[in-house]
Parts: structure tokens; sequence; C-alpha cells
């Protein structure tokens, strides 16, 4: 895991993304979201996305079914977004901050970009 203290901080209503190194290769950092938030329905078309829960909890609302299904990650939890292109919400929906760490293959700076101006 990148060391969190060494991320570029950037602030997005829902929290703050901790961009650690991100290039067209690969992508690693942290999603901290407050509570009773989400970020808006995203993808990846390259790679699968691999989350780890470090603090609090929180849900993924994963596409990748007919209907969808919710995974709650709790604290030390892992998660495989897959396959690549699987739609997807990272949400907050309890009463304490969650914090995420994330590594894919792929770049996220384009998302980041498309939160910050859409939410």
């Amino acid at each position: 895991m990148h060391d969190i203290e060494k991320c570029q901080k950037i602030k997005i209503d829902q929290g703050f993304f901790y961009l650690g190194p991100s290039d067209k290769e690969r992508s690693v950092g942290y999603l901290e979201l407050n509570p009773k938030t989400s970020l808006i329905l995203h993808n990846r078309t390259t790679g699968i996305e691999k989350l780890t829960q470090i603090k609090g909890n929180c849900s993924i609302i994963m596409y990748d079914s007919d209907k969808g299904r919710i995974v709650k990650l709790n604290e030390k939890d892992e998660l495989e977004i897959k396959p690549a292109g699987t739609w997807h919400v990272h949400c907050n929906p309890y009463n304490k901050i969650s914090l995420t760490y994330w590594d894919f293959d792929g770049d996220i700076r384009n998302i980041i970009k498309a939160i910050r101006e859409n939410g």
C-alpha cells in the first residue's frame, strides 16, 4: 500500500481523494468519503479495481448483473471490481468517515476530473 502521507490530497464535495502514483499504466490511492455521501456512477474500461477498506465502512453498488448488487466493506475487507468496465458507485451511508485504498491498472485522473466537475 502506498503511504497516504505521500499522496496528493484532492478535495471533492464528498470528502477527499488521496492520489498516489498515477499514470496510463497504474493508479493507486485512497478515497475518503464523508458520512451519508457517494460518488457518481463510473467505470474503468481497463483493468480490475482492487479495493481495501482501511477505516470505517463503505458500500459498493456494483452493476455486474441485471439488478446490480450492494457489497458492504468493513475494515480490512478487500474487493475486486471485475470484469473491466463494471459500472459501480462508492457509497458511505454510515455515520463515520470511510477510507478505502484503491489500486488498479489504468489512469484515474480523468475519473477524478469528472467527479470534481459533476459531483
